[in-house]
C-alpha cells in the first residue's frame, strides 16, 4: 500500500533550522552583504547544550532564504506545520513549494490526497494522481513507482478526472513553467552574493548561519543546493558551481538554450 511519507522533502529543507534553533533572532537585517558585522556572540548556542535535539515542531525556517530558494523554504514551512499538527497549513505550504518546482512537495501532496491518511486533508484520488503525475515528470524512481502503483489502484473514472486536472495543473506546476520560474528567481537573487564572493567579502543570512561567513562559502552552499534541486530537470543545462569558483567569469545556475540564451525546459511530460 502507498503510504504518505511525511515529509519526503529535500534534506536542505529538513536541515534549514539546525543552526538556528538556539540562536537569538533580533537586531541584524535578514541578509547583510559586506555590511556591518553583527556580534557573533549573541548567535552562539548555549554552552551547556551545543547541539539541542530538533524535531519538526521546533523547525525554524529562515525567511531570508525565501527569495533565493523558495521551494526549499516552503518545504521547510510544511515540515514545521506538520510538527505543529497544522495539516491544512502544511498542505498550503506544500502547494507553495510545488509552485517553485519542488517535486518532493508534489509527490507528498499526491500521496496525501490519494491515500487520504493525513488529518484535515480530504481524500481526493484524482487530485492525488495529478500531483503524482507532475512529480513523476522528473523520472525519479520513487515518483515513477508511486505514480504507477496509484494508477493501478485507480478506477477508469478517476483516471479520466486526473487527466483533466493534470492538464490544468501542469500549466502552473509543470517543470516547463515552474522550474523556469524557480531557476530565474534563483539566478536573479543570488547575484549580490556572487558579486561579494568574487570580492572575497562576507555575507550574513539571518537564520541560515549563526554568524557572518565567507560569501564564497555561502554562495557555494546555495549553488550546490540549486544544482540538487534542478539538475534532473529534463532538457536543461544546470550549472551548480558558479564559474567564478574556477577563476572564470560569473555564471549562476542556468537553464538556457544555446540559440536564445533564455530558459528552455523540456516539453516532455508525464500524463495521468
Amino acid at each position: 500500500m502507498l503510504k504518505t511519507p511525511l515529509l519526503a522533502l529535500g534534506a536542505f529543507a529538513a536541515t534549514l533550522s539546525l543552526t538556528t534553533i538556539a540562536f537569538a533572532q533580533s537586531s541584524p537585517p535578514s541578509i547583510t552583504v559586506n555590511g556591518v558585522k553583527p556580534d557573533a556572540a549573541q548567535y552562539e548556542p548555549a554552552p551547556d547544550n551545543p547541539n539541542p535535539p530538533v524535531d519538526d515542531k521546533d523547525i525554524y525556517c529562515p525567511t531570508a532564504l525565501e527569495p533565493i530558494l523558495p521551494g526549499d523554504y516552503y518545504a521547510c514551512e510544511a515540515r514545521s506545520a506538520y510538527g505543529h499538527e497544522n495539516y491544512r497549513k502544511m498542505a498550503d505550504m506544500l502547494e507553495e513549494s510545488a509552485y517553485w518546482a519542488n517535486k518532493d512537495a508534489q509527490y507528498t501532496l499526491g500521496l496525501a490526497y490519494f491515500n487520504g491518511d493525513i488529518p484535515d486533508i480530504a481524500q481526493n484520488r484524482p487530485l492525488g494522481l495529478a500531483w503524482l503525475a507532475l512529480a513523476a515528470e522528473r523520472k525519479k524512481d520513487q515518483y515513477v513507482i508511486a505514480y504507477a502503483e496509484a494508477r493501478v489502484k485507480a478506477t477508469p473514472a478517476e483516471l479520466r478526472q486526473a487527466q483533466a486536472l493534470w492538464k490544468k495543473m501542469r500549466l502552473k506546476y509543470g517543470d516547463k513553467v515552474a522550474a523556469k520560474r524557480a531557476i530565474e528567481r534563483f539566478n536573479h537573487n543570488i547575484q549580490d552574493i556572487d558579486e561579494s564572493a568574487r570580492q572575497n567579502g562576507i555575507v550574513y543570512i539571518r537564520g541560515f548561519s549563526p554568524f557572518p561567513e565567507s560569501a564564497f562559502t555561502i554562495a557555494n552552499k546555495l549553488h550546490d543546493e540549486a544544482t540538487t534541486d534542478f539538475e534532473d530537470v529534463r532538457g536543461t543545462v544546470v550549472v551548480g558551481k558558479p564559474q567564478w569558483a574556477q577563476d572564470k567569469p560569473t555564471g549562476a545556475v542556468t537553464n538556457a538554450s544555446p540559440s536564445t540564451g533564455n530558459p528552455s525546459p523540456s516539453t516532455s511530460t508525464t500524463q495521468p
